[in-house]
């Protein structure tokens, strides 16, 4: 079980391309990456509350793109930060791709220093696929 990710140079934007043994994998480690993207706080405050994400889409990267898009959402308008993933469970149902998480987070608190506000999740360059036992993709930020 392993999973990672790393900061590439791209221009004007924040590009990372991020690997795991499986989707799911994948995914919680784009979360540590669009985390580190967004704050300086290096994740170091008590996660105290929970919220649970239930996506649908038509494709696996457009769940990623709407998936990273929902925490965006919650931190930027619902001031709430996802620090990690405690449970995600991805599963393609009849071409539908359908994502249910438990996020593990706190409200933004004075502690808690906002580093850069992303535009928006983009499918620039993304492409999930499966090589070498691995699932990979690169994810591009809009800022």
């Amino acid at each position: 079980m392993t999973s990672s990710y790393k900061f590439i140079d791209h221009t004007a934007d924040i590009a990372f391309d991020v690997e795991g043994d499986t989707l799911h994998e994948l995914f919680a480690a784009a979360v540590f990456a669009w985390g580190e993207s967004v704050t300086d706080s290096e994740f170091k405050t008590v996660a105290s509350d929970h919220r649970e994400v239930e996506i649908q889409a038509g494709s696996v990267e457009q769940l990623l793109v709407d998936f990273l898009s929902e925490l965006n959402y919650l931190l930027f308008t619902g001031r709430w930060l996802c620090y990690f993933v405690e449970k995600i469970l991805i599963v393609n149902e009849k071409g539908l791709w359908v994502l249910s998480s438990v996020l593990k987070g706190a409200e933004i608190s004075k502690e808690i220093i906002i580093k850069q506000e992303i535009k928006a999740v983009t499918y620039h360059q993304m492409e999930i696929v499966n090589e070498n036992k691995k699932y990979k993709t690169r994810v591009v930020f809009d800022i």
